[in-house]
């Protein structure tokens, strides 16, 4: 098992593609590359979690969490989804191991990276190239008012707890402290 792990992550982490013979043909991202990468990623990145945040802070001083979780359903995927007008970026979403919404649930690749972050004492960027796209991972870190809905379900208002039950039924997103990786925001970057 762990030498599978090992071989999944080295296969992630060697950007590799098939010539027309079907052999394999490692290219290495450039510094210049690398560094395009970081600055597309992270300018999404910020610019999602300004987005969504603004949205979220102005539902919580409107009516707290009970508003917040509806506004959050609402429009937490659309904001992603539309995160870039750059016509490098091939996709914008947000993953993580343990979902609220189905849709963030983590990819196999996700997966890797985001137990890959959640091992470090502080999670930083992370940056794949496969092929002809880079997939660029921003780590998100819970913050104090994130436990209002993300934190212990134990000490959530009953009106909370039936909200999100009747939101998401499936929903895996609590039981977080301050400071844990909550997840990633997942940036696909064209290289051309």
């Amino acid at each position: 098992m762990m030498l599978r792990a090992i071989l999944y992550l080295f296969l992630l982490a060697v950007p590799a593609a098939c010539d027309r013979s079907g052999a394999v043909v490692v290219k290495e991202a450039s510094a210049e590359e690398k560094a395009r990468v970081e600055v597309v990623g992270a300018g999404v990145a910020k610019g999602l979690m300004e987005a969504l945040g603004s949205e979220l802070r102005r539902a919580m001083e409107v009516g707290g969490p009970l508003t917040a979780i509806p506004l959050c359903q609402k429009i937490a995927l659309p904001l992603t989804a539309a995160a870039s007008d750059s016509p490098d970026v091939i996709a914008v979403r947000r993953t993580t191991l343990k979902p609220r919404n189905p849709a963030n649930a983590a990819t196999e690749r996700d997966r890797v990276v985001l137990e890959l972050m959640a091992m470090r004492s502080e999670p930083e960027v992370e940056i794949r190239r496969e092929g002809d796209a880079a997939h660029y991972y921003q780590p998100l870190i819970v913050q104090e008012v994130c436990l209002k809905c993300h934190g212990d379900p134990s000490t959530f208002p009953k009106e909370l707890s039936e909200v999100l039950a009747a939101s998401y039924p499936a929903d895996k997103a609590t039981g977080y402290v301050l400071g844990d990786l909550r997840g990633a925001i997942h940036v696909t970057i064209a290289i051309p």
